[in-house]
């Protein structure tokens, strides 16, 4: 299993609709920051590939989701 850790940085009347769409993505947890312009994920997933694949090409998409930072990464066996 392979666990990472972001900052993604929002437009500040886009912060609930980005939570809300990362929230439905599968392995994503939201979780609260200090202000309306940043947001936490926890993203866990099957294998390294597929957290950059989430990274890459599916959290950039969401509403009002202006940039992505891996903050930590944690690679199980065989990731």
């Amino acid at each position: 299993m392979t666990v990472v850790g972001a900052l993604v940085r929002v437009e500040e009347s886009q912060h609930d609709a980005a939570w809300q769409t990362l929230a439905r993505l599968p392995g994503v947890t939201p979780f609260a920051l200090d202000d309306a312009t940043r947001l936490g994920l926890v993203i866990e997933t099957a294998s390294l590939d597929e957290a950059y694949q989430l990274l890459k090409d599916e959290i950039p998409q969401a509403p009002g989701v202006l940039s992505v930072y891996p903050a930590y990464a944690h690679f199980g066996d065989g990731d």
